[in-house]
């Protein structure tokens, strides 16, 4: 399992995660590869079943959105499909006839310094509290993020401590989050094509 946990700034994010993993049995494994990866600018960071964070950061290289153009059409209409499809290719989608499509992992995933949190049925939506957890640390880290945050954070090293501080918290309360803390920082970067 894992925590993740983000803030989005005015025109930045910072995305962080803990580094322990665990097979089907519940052992932990000390990860290799970290949960938050750069794929062609978009910052992706997984939890839940490991095969989607392998697919999406390791898989296949993500679409860019073009200057200017809307991120929240881009993710809808460019991003999701080519995610899905990618996962239908590797037999990663668990769409039965009659059912809505789905898949066992959750993301969050920056783009231009925007947190766009990707539900296992390919939905997104965005909180306007700025502020976003999964991973089976989640709850007790959004707690602590919550708690810190009691004025508005600036900038984003005030968010990567707070952030560092509420994934150690959630280390010590969720057997399935452990190992070094990683953040990132992305700020809003408009690029040509």
């Amino acid at each position: 399992m894992t925590t993740l946990a983000a803030i989005q700034g005015d025109g930045w994010s910072v995305i962080g995660c803990d580094s322990r993993s665990s097979d089907d049995s519940g052992r932990p494994i000390d990860m290799a590869t970290p949960k938050i990866v750069d794929n062609n600018g978009i910052l992706i960071a997984g939890s839940g079943a490991g095969r989607g964070s392998n697919l999406l950061q390791y898989g296949w290289k993500a679409p860019k959105p073009r200057a200017g153009e809307d991120l929240d059409t881009f993710v809808t209409k460019k991003f999701i499909p080519a995610m899905r499809k990618l996962f239908i290719d590797a037999g990663y989608d668990m769409k039965e006839d009659g059912d809505a499509a789905a898949h066992d992992s959750q993301f969050l995933i920056s783009i231009r310094g925007i947190i766009y949190p990707i539900f296992e049925d390919y939905s997104w939506d965005r909180d306007v509290r700025g502020i976003y957890y999964s991973g089976s640390g989640g709850d007790i880290a959004i707690g602590v993020m919550e708690a810190l945050r009691i004025n508005r954070v600036e900038t984003a090293t005030q968010a990567e401590k707070i952030i560092k501080k509420a994934i150690d918290i959630a280390s010590k309360w969720d057997i399935y989050t452990g190992g070094p803390i990683i953040t990132t920082i992305q700020t809003c970067i408009v690029t040509g094509k």
